[in-house]
């Protein structure tokens, strides 16, 4: 059952009433989604019992001897989502909200941060979503940002729409998201970008030509499902582009 937007009234120069629309997904399937994002470590004491290898050992001996036991297994996913706030995310303030709450709070995701920017990368992003708290962002392997603190396995996540709400195609914007996104993989292996827009409305803007230097996927059910797997290292061929 689609979540109904709040209805957003037009803010001068910012996003627009017709972008009030029923979303995609819930919150209860969004938390179902966050829980795939896995990467399991085992961890602790040999304390679990392993069945299929005790079963295993049973055939090949022919004789039961001891059960086998293995570590408990420890999500040890870091997740860091930057998040695209005011202008023509506006109206999809309550729904992007919602992801980034239920990421933090029941995921079960080991480790999740979260900063916020404006329409595009500058040398600064912020620790709350009013965009009151600036913080360093570049260099990234000297700014105080979880980046800094990031290692290969790190996951990053882009909410934005990229300039498709507006239909605006800005070689500036572009420029800005590609040196960002080239400087970020110097960090990271693994980016994936999340748009609040369908597909059919990255066509001829920013957005379009950003999804292909960075796995793009659009904030329904089905792609957040895609681009969790992308996440995962289960690349999803053919997706994530127009």
């Amino acid at each position: 059952m689609p979540v109904r937007a709040p209805r957003v009234e037009a803010i001068e120069g910012e996003g627009s009433g017709d972008l009030d629309q029923d979303f995609p997904i819930s919150r209860r399937s969004m938390v179902y989604a966050w829980r795939h994002l896995r990467r399991l470590i085992p961890l602790g004491r040999q304390d679990v019992l392993d069945e299929q290898a005790t079963v295993a050992a049973f055939a090949q001996q022919g004789f039961y001897l001891t059960p086998i036991y293995r570590r408990r297994e420890v999500n040890r996913t870091h997740l860091v989502l930057l998040v695209d706030r005011e202008g023509s995310m506006v109206p999809f303030h309550r729904f992007v909200r919602d992801l980034v709450e239920t990421a933090l709070d029941e995921s079960g995701i080991e480790r999740v941060e979260v900063f916020y920017f404006r329409n595009v990368f500058t040398d600064t992003v912020f620790c709350d979503e009013y965009l009151a708290e600036p913080l360093a962002l570049r260099p990234i392997k000297t700014t105080k940002a979880a980046l800094a603190e990031s290692d290969r396995d790190t996951i990053v996540m882009i909410i934005s729409d990229g300039g498709a709400a507006k239909g605006h195609d800005s070689f500036e914007r572009f420029h800005a998201c590609t040196e960002f996104l080239y400087t970020l993989r110097q960090e990271v292996d693994t980016i994936v970008w999340l748009n609040p827009l369908p597909k059919e409305r990255w066509y001829n803007t920013s957005a379009e030509k950003i999804a292909y230097f960075v796995p793009m996927y659009s904030l329904d059910r089905e792609e957040l499902d895609l681009a969790i797997a992308q996440a995962r290292g289960q690349t999803t061929t053919g997706r994530g582009k127009r």
